[in-house]
C-alpha cells in the first residue's frame, strides 16, 4: 500500500494551537465502523455509548517538561530536547543547531546555570549526554518547557503545563501527550463509571516519534518507532474477564493493549508486561482487544492515521476526515476527536 493513499488536505488554519477554554467542551466525530454512519456530537456526549460490562483504558503517562535551552563553552544558545533516560541522569536528547556543539562539550543551563550536561557522543539523529551539575529533576522543575508538537508553531505557556496533561497523569516519562484523553473530565470520568464500566489504567511513555512523518512510499517499508510500555497483572486480568466492549482512550492505550495480546483456545487474552514496544499497526492488521476506540485526528503522512486506518476502514476514515475539515473541525493534540466503533448510530 502506498501511502499517498492515505493523505489528505489539512488546512493550515484546523490545526489548533491551543486547547478548548474548558476540557470535555471539543467536538466528537462518531463514525460507525460497519455502517460508515457518522453523527457530529460533543465530547461530553462519550459516556452516553458505555455500557454496564464495559472497560474504559486510561494512559496515564505524565509529559515532563524536557525542552530546555543551554548555552555551549562558546556561548550559543542551543535548544535540547529531552526524549529518553538511559539511566544514572544519562540522557538520549536532540539538540537544534547541532552544529554548534561537538563531542565532550559541557553545556550550561540558560537560566540559573545550575544545570551542566556533557555531550558524550553521537546516537542516530541525537546525542547522549550527562548530567555533570544538577539533576533532570532540578532542570525540568525549575527550568523545563513544555514540549509543544512543533505544527502548533508557538512557544509554549504556563497554562501548557496543565493543559498538555490529561486530569490524572501520574507516572513521568512522556515528551508528547495522551492526546485523546486531554478532554476527559472528572465529571465525565464519573458518569462512565455510574454507567457500569470499569476503568483502567496502562501507561506508555509517548516518545518524540510519533510525530515522525511516513516517507517511504510503500507504507510496508516504514520502521515504526519504539516506546516503553507497563500493563499489570491487574488490568490483564481484568481485561481477560471482561463482560464488555473494552475501549481506548487513544492509539496510545490500542497500541499498548494490542501489543501484549496472544490466543489462548479461540479468544484472544493479555498478558502483564513491562518494556518496549514496536508494534506497527497499518490495513491488513487483525484486531485483537480493542472494540472501541476514542482518537484526535492525526496527521496525513503518520503511524496514526494508518493505525487508525486499520481499526475503522480507509474509506471510512477517508469519508471521516473529510467531513471533518468540511465541519471545520480542529485537528491534532489541541484539538478536536472521534469515536470509532461499531453499533454507535444514534
Amino acid at each position: 500500500m502506498k501511502i499517498e493513499e492515505f493523505k489528505y488536505n489539512l488546512p493550515e488554519e484546523l490545526i489548533a494551537k491551543y486547547p478548548p477554554k474548558k476540557r470535555g467542551t471539543s467536538n466528537l466525530l462518531v463514525l460507525d465502523k460497519e455502517s460508515g454512519e457518522i453523527t457530529h456530537r460533543k465530547y461530553f456526549n462519550i459516556p452516553e455509548y458505555i455500557q454496564k460490562g464495559d472497560i474504559v483504558v486510561l494512559n496515564e503517562t505524565k509529559v515532563i517538561n524536557s525542552r530546555t535551552f543551554f548555552f555551549t563553552p562558546k556561548g550559543k544558545r542551543v535548544e535540547v530536547l529531552f526524549l529518553e533516560n538511559i539511566g544514572n541522569d544519562i540522557w538520549y536528547v536532540l539538540i537544534g543547531r547541532a552544529r554548534n556543539v561537538d563531542i565532550e562539550d559541557t553545556l550550561v543551563n540558560e537560566e540559573g546555570q545550575e544545570v551542566q550536561i556533557q555531550i558524550k557522543e553521537r546516537k542516530e539523529n541525537g546525542f547522549v549526554v550527562l548530567f555533570t551539575k544538577g539533576s533532570s529533576h532540578i532542570l525540568f522543575e525549575k527550568y523545563g518547557h513544555t514540549p509543544l508538537p512543533p505544527y502548533m508553531k508557538r512557544e509554549d505557556e504556563e497554562s501548557d503545563k496543565e493543559r498538555y496533561n490529561t486530569i490524572f497523569s501520574k507516572i513521568q516519562g512522556a515528551v508528547a501527550a495522551p492526546t485523546a484523553s486531554l478532554n476527559l473530565t472528572d465529571e465525565i470520568l464519573k458518569e462512565i463509571e455510574k454507567r457500569g464500566a470499569k476503568i483502567l489504567k496502562v501507561e506508555l511513555r509517548v516518545g518524540w516519534g510519533t510525530f515522525a512523518p511516513i516517507r517511504e512510499e510503500d507504507i510496508e517499508n516504514h520502521k515504526i518507532h519504539t516506546e516503553y510500555i507497563n500493563i499489570s497483572q491487574e488490568v490483564a486480568e481484568a481485561i481477560n474477564n471482561r463482560k464488555g466492549k473494552v475501549w481506548a482512550f487513544g492509539t496510545t492505550v490500542a497500541r499498548t493493549l494490542e501489543s501484549v495480546a496472544y490466543e489462548q483456545n479461540g479468544k484472544y487474552l493479555l498478558k502483564s508486561y513491562s518494556g518496549d514496544t514496536s508494534l506497527y499497526i497499518y490495513p491488513g492488521y487483525k484486531w485483537k482487544i480493542v472494540d472501541t476506540l476514542v482518537t484526535n485526528f492525526h496527521m496525513p503522512d503518520s503511524s496514526l492515521i494508518l493505525l487508525v486506518s486499520s481499526f475503522a476502514g480507509k474509506e471510512n476514515i477517508k469519508q471521516a476526515y473529510e467531513e471533518a475539515v468540511s465541519k471545520k473541525y480542529k485537528f491534532l493534540s489541541y484539538g478536536d476527536s472521534m469515536l470509532i466503533g461499531n453499533n454507535l448510530s444514534k
